[in-house]
């Protein structure tokens, strides 16, 4: 699958019409209103903690596509069901949103010559190239896998020169604004762009040196670890950090002209609980066997100011939705609140 197809199977794989109440606890650790904790996943090591050149928020999106290979797909959800969604769950709904937009990304690395071998296609199997989820942050697509870097050179590297190597990884840039760098579980790609002052090679060097060298990432502030220890590893990831707005949190899909963008339009409203963020990461975990999703937990924690931390009871009322089971978890400026669905109806 590809693209457009990526993006229709992944909401076909989580039935995304309605939500039906469901029993189960979740995967908390803690009880009594504790945080849980979980590992940090493996992406959380490129999100940096601030735009390129500014001190802005950041974001991040992440797909991994194995741990729903096993779901068997349904009919594609429309724009409106996911909305519908949105507004009904945000809980569900805003881990599925980082779903859709990571690899509606892939549009911005179309001139590249590996751009349409590096996405898992159904029966399509490239030896040397396995990719198993995708993360986009800032101006930069990072392909997790198993990589030959020896076939990168022999199919990919005409017009490209060997720019630097480091730790596992080897850079390549060309004339016309292209970079990217290839490592044996990863290829990290610069996003074309139109801006000023753009410039490929820095933003796949700065993506190294967050991975290689653990400088200015959000994970290795206080808070920032709290957000990826508390919501964990996932299928779907959506976050952003130190946004004055949630609406902030929303430019990245806009900034990708590719003419077959998502249409779901993702907007706090008057929610309560999504107004005032300074930074969140949600999460969604499947669980599947044969073919058959038996359960998936949605995970959601944020930063607030501290004059606008939102109640327990508007949490569940407008962030959960009803009749969900959940767990909820404050302490200071920090929210954290967990809901099981065992039974997603299309």
């Amino acid at each position: 699958m590809k693209r457009r197809q990526l993006l229709s199977t992944t909401l076909a794989a989580t039935g995304l019409a309605t939500i039906a109440g469901c029993s189960g606890t979740g995967d908390l650790d803690g009880d009594d209103g504790q945080f849980p904790s979980h590992d940090v996943p493996g992406y959380a090591r490129w999100v940096p903690e601030a735009s390129r050149g500014t001190e802005t928020g950041t974001f991040f999106a992440h797909l991994d596509w194995t741990a729903l290979e096993e779901l068997e797909g349904d009919d594609p959800r429309t724009d409106d069901e996911t909305e519908a969604l949105l507004e009904e769950a945000p809980i569900l709904g805003l881990p599925m949103y980082g779903g859709l937009i990571a690899p509606f990304a892939a549009f911005g690395i179309m001139f590249y010559p590996f751009s349409g071998d590096i996405l898992p296609e159904d029966g399509q199997d490239i030896d040397g190239i396995a990719t198993d989820s995708v993360t986009w942050t800032e101006n930069v697509l990072v392909f997790h896998g198993t990589y030959d870097p020896e076939l990168f050179v022999a199919q990919y590297s005409e017009e490209f020169e060997q720019a630097d190597e480091r730790n596992g990884y080897t850079v390549y840039v060309t004339p016309e604004e292209l970079a990217y760098a290839v490592s044996e579980d990863a290829v990290v790609v610069a996003i074309q762009s139109g801006d000023d002052g753009y410039r490929p090679k820095a933003v796949v060097e700065d993506a190294l040196e967050r991975r290689l060298d653990e400088v200015d990432r959000t994970v290795d502030t206080d808070d920032g670890r709290w957000l990826f220890e508390t919501t964990g590893d996932a299928a779907m990831a959506f976050g952003v950090w130190n946004v004055e707005s949630f609406d902030d949190a929303l430019e990245p899909a806009e900034e990708i002209d590719a003419g077959d963008e998502p249409g779901v339009d993702l907007d706090a409203g008057g929610n309560p609980v999504l107004g005032d963020l300074e930074g969140f990461v949600a999460t969604l975990v499947v669980d599947a066997e044969d073919g058959e999703l038996l359960e998936t937990e949605a995970r959601f924690s944020g930063l607030y100011p501290e004059d606008s931390v939102p109640a327990e009871s508007m949490v569940r009322d407008h962030l959960v939705g009803e009749d969900v089971s959940h767990e909820i978890a404050l302490e200071g400026n920090r929210v954290h609140a967990s809901a099981t669905f065992e039974e997603l109806p299309s």
